[in-house]
């Protein structure tokens, strides 16, 4: 038989391996390597945006948050992984805007006093918890930009009727007169019923939310002052009162339309009167302690029954101001009616048992 040469079959063969592992080198290094890095790369590109999408935090970015990141998952070209960045794109911008009506939601049910859900020392409101309830079922069923935006004048509006509602329905079942507060701190003031529902009525949801209307129910305290800064304040009169704090400068207003129930002058300063009365060359020297002499009164002195001194330091400080005169050091004792909670506050700033902070007292004309 003849002999077949296997060399030539083995080297060609050799050969053709070599040229395909060569051609399978270049394939895998300039073509198959750079393309799945690039994939790769775009992938981790689209999962850093597929979790700015999930932090949004509401259910529909979670949602499409989890099926876009299976999709990438999935991708086997960039075209795949640039489709499904498009649709998260454009996801983001969808549910910051749901997230931001959301808050807002948040927000117009929940007051300083009432909240939807009470807690921290407010009221719960049925009315706010339906209110919000209904809303956010309304802004989760939108799905585009367009519907989103329609949504916030909607809630304003609504938020705006929930929370006048409430309070006029709270107002229906208080008397005339009325302490109104109002903000975080603890401030407001006196009004009637009719002057109440007038300022609520004229108040959108952000101004009404701070509010409460309560019964009037006061207590009486003192207030020292200077006749420098008060000199026209008599009993009767209606004050603003105003807390200024000495460390930073701010004033702020704590109570409106509070009433000067009584002015009490420094003894001191006015309470002993003295003239001296001359005819030709004769000249005689008078002097009358007042405080004595309202005691001798008090025990029935008949040596003083001839003094008038009803509303003596009033009249001083009045014959003062109409002769364009007044003396400024004079100090004066204000008792103001007050709610029990302002009083107490009061009292704290007179005796400076919180902070350094000074009441000061506007009269209202």
């Amino acid at each position: 038989m003849r002999k077949i040469d296997a060399r030539p079959i083995v080297g060609a063969a050799v050969v053709f391996l070599i040229i395909g592992l060569v051609a399978l080198g270049i394939y895998y290094f300039f073509i198959a390597k750079p393309a799945a890095e690039e994939l790769n790369a775009v992938k981790l590109a689209a999962f850093d945006r597929i979790n700015g999408l999930m932090s949004i935090g509401t259910e529909a970015a979670t949602t499409k948050a989890l099926d876009c990141s299976s999709r990438v998952q999935r991708a086997g070209s960039v075209a795949e992984v640039q489709a499904t960045l498009v649709e998260v794109n454009a996801a983001i911008q969808v549910e910051q805007l749901r997230r931001e009506l959301l808050d807002l939601v948040a927000t117009a049910a929940e007051g300083n006093y009432y909240s939807a859900d009470g807690g921290a020392g407010k009221m719960a409101a049925a009315e706010l918890a339906e209110f919000r309830q209904t809303m956010v079922a309304e802004v989760n069923s939108k799905t585009t930009l367009t519907q989103l935006e329609a949504c916030r004048a909607e809630i304003n509006e609504k938020a705006t009727v929930v929370w006048r509602s409430l309070h006029s329905a709270e107002l229906s079942q208080l008397g005339d007169n009325l302490a109104m507060f109002s903000g975080g701190a603890t401030s407001g003031g006196y009004l009637t019923k009719e002057e109440a529902r007038s300022y609520i009525a004229g108040l959108g949801w952000e101004g009404l939310r701070e509010l409460k209307f309560e019964e009037l129910g006061t207590v009486e305290v003192p207030v020292l002052d200077v006749f420098q800064r008060t000199p026209t304040l008599r009993a009767g009169m209606k004050v603003n009162i105003y807390v200024y704090d000495v460390a930073t400068g701010i004033m702020e207003n704590l109570w409106f339309n509070a009433v000067v129930r009584a002015v009490i002058y420094s003894q001191t300063d006015i309470a002993r009167i003295a003239w001296v009365l001359s005819e030709g060359a004769t000249m005689e020297s008078y002097s009358t302690d007042v405080w004595e002499a309202l005691k001798a009164l008090s025990a029935g002195s008949e040596g003083v029954e001839n003094i008038d001194l009803e509303d003596y330091g009033a009249e001083v400080v009045q014959r003062g101001l109409e002769a364009n005169l007044g003396h400024y050091p004079l100090q004066v004792i204000y008792v103001i009616e007050v709610p029990d909670e302002i009083g107490r506050l009061i009292a704290q700033y007179e005796f400076q048992e919180s902070s350094v902070k000074d009441v000061i007292l506007v009269a209202r004309v």
